[in-house]
C-alpha cells in the first residue's frame, strides 16, 4: 500500500470520528474550528481547560486538540485528568508556548503530538492522520482480535455439538424404557399410597429429563430444521402470550407491520424466544417491564462476526433486570453457565447455549450487552428476505 493509500484510509477514518477542540483564544478558535469541521465526523468544542474536560466526560471523543496555556486549567492540566478517565485517546497539543516545562509535562501526560503556533494546516492534517492511523489500526486488532476468540466459540460450540448429538440418541433410548417401567408401576400401585406417590414422583421428575433429551440434539449440527419462508411476528407473539401468561411483568411491544420474512423453522425459533423471555423474566423475578422490538437493520461486512453483510431481522429483547456482570457478560451463552441455583430442573445453564444454537442453525446471531440505563439487552439476528417473499 502506498503513502498515499494510507492517507486516504486514514483521513476517511478521521472523518467518522468526535474530536474534542479546546482553545480560548476566541480568534484562533474560529480559525481552526472551521479547519477540523472539514475533516472530523463531528466537533466538540470548550472555550477552556475545565470547559474541556467536562464535555469529555460528557462527550467521551474519539481524539482531543487543545490549546496550552488557558485559564481556569491549561491544556496539560486537562490531558493529565483525561489520561485518568481514557489512557487510550490520542491528544494533540497545539500552542505557541515551547517552555521546557511543558514540554516535559508533555512527555509525563503521554500526548500524542505537539504542534506550534503559529499552525501549518499541513502539520496539524498529518499530526490528525497520524493520530487516526492509530485509532484504525488499534480497531483493526480489536475486530481480528474478536473474529479469533468468535472462530474459537464456534469450535467449541461445533464439538459440544457433536457430544451432545450422540449423547442425546443413547441418553432418550434409555429414558424411554425407565419412563415406560415408571408409567407402568404407577398403574399398578394403589392411588394415595405412599409407593404411589413416590413413583408420581419420580413419573414427573423423569418427564422433565426427557424434555431435556430432546432438546439437546438442538445442540448438535445435525439437528433438523424445517425451514420455511414467513413472517416471526406470529410466533413471538404466541410465545410471549404463553410465557407472560402466570406473570407480573408488563409487555411493551413495538413490532412494525413491514417486517421482512424469515427462512425459519417456527417450532425451533419459538423455542428460542421462549428462552429468552424466560431469562427476562427470571431476571426481573417477573415484576419489572420486558421491552420487545422488531427492525431491520443493514451490517457492514465485519460489523458483526460472524455474520456477512446484508439485511437482518433485528429482534430485541430488553428487561429492566439488574443486567449483566462482565463475568456474566463473557459467559452468558456457554452451555452449563448459569446464575441459578443448579439442580432440579432450573439452572442447568443450557437455555441462552440452546437460544443461539438455535439461531446460528437459522444463519443468525445472538448478542447480549447491558445498555445505558440498566437492565439486560439481547439482540436476535436473522438472514431477512426479499419483500417478495413476504407474502
Amino acid at each position: 500500500m502506498t503513502t498515499h493509500d494510507h492517507s486516504d484510509a486514514d483521513g476517511a477514518w478521521l472523518a467518522t470520528l468526535t474530536v474534542l477542540y479546546v482553545e480560548d483564544d476566541a480568534t484562533t478558535r474560529e480559525l481552526l474550528s472551521h479547519f477540523l469541521r472539514r475533516r472530523v465526523g463531528r466537533l466538540v468544542i470548550a472555550t477552556d481547560g475545565a470547559e474541556g474536560l467536562e464535555r469529555f466526560r460528557a462527550e467521551r471523543p474519539a481524539m482531543v486538540v487543545t490549546d496550552l496555556q488557558m485559564p481556569k486549567l491549561d491544556g496539560l492540566a486537562m490531558a493529565e485528568e483525561i489520561r485518568r478517565l481514557d489512557a487510550n485517546v490520542p491528544i494533540v497539543i497545539a500552542t505557541a508556548f515551547e517552555e521546557i516545562g511543558y514540554l516535559r509535562r508533555s512527555i509525563d501526560a503521554d500526548v500524542d503530538r505537539y504542534v506550534t503556533k503559529p499552525i501549518d494546516a499541513d502539520k496539524l492534517d498529518a499530526a490528525l492522520r497520524a493520530c487516526a492511523r492509530r485509532l484504525r489500526a488499534e480497531a483493526a486488532l480489536a475486530r481480528e482480535r474478536e473474529g479469533k476468540l468468535e472462530a474459537l466459540r464456534a469450535h467449541e460450540r461445533e464439538a459440544l455439538g457433536l457430544l451432545a448429538g450422540g449423547m442425546a440418541h443413547d441418553f432418550n433410548n434409555l429414558l424411554q424404557v425407565v419412563l415406560g417401567n415408571v408409567s407402568l408401576a404407577a398403574s399398578l400401585a394403589k392411588p394415595g399410597t405412599d409407593l404411589r406417590e413416590l413413583i408420581d414422583e419420580a413419573l414427573v421428575s423423569t418427564q422433565h429429563a426427557s424434555e431435556l433429551g430432546h432438546q439437546l440434539p438442538t445442540l448438535a449440527d445435525g439437528a433438523f430444521a424445517q425451514l420455511r419462508a414467513r413472517r416471526v411476528e406470529p410466533t413471538l407473539r404466541a410465545v410471549l402470550a404463553g410465557e407472560l401468561a402466570n406473570w407480573r411483568t408488563r409487555l411493551k411491544l413495538d413490532l412494525p407491520h413491514d417486517l421482512p420474512a424469515v427462512a425459519h423453522d417456527a417450532e425451533l425459533l419459538g423455542r428460542a424466544f421462549g428462552q429468552l423471555t424466560r431469562n427476562a423474566l427470571e431476571a426481573m423475578a417477573g415484576e419489572g417491564v420486558l421491552s420487545v422490538g422488531g427492525a431491520v437493520r443493514q451490517l457492514a461486512d465485519g460489523e458483526v462476526a460472524p455474520l456477512p453483510a446484508g439485511a437482518y431481522l433485528a429482534l430485541t429483547f430488553r428487561d429492566t433486570g439488574p443486567g449483566l456482570t462482565p463475568e456474566v457478560h463473557a459467559r452468558a451463552f456457554d452451555a452449563y453457565f448459569s446464575t441459578k441455583p443448579r439442580g432440579g430442573v432450573r439452572g442447568m445453564g443450557l437455555g441462552l447455549a440452546l437460544c443461539l444454537a438455535i439461531v446460528r442453525k437459522h444463519g443468525g446471531l445472538v448478542t447480549a450487552e447491558s445498555p445505558p440505563g440498566g437492565g439486560a439487552l439481547f439482540t436476535v439476528l436473522l438472514p431477512a428476505l426479499p419483500p417478495e417473499a413476504t407474502a
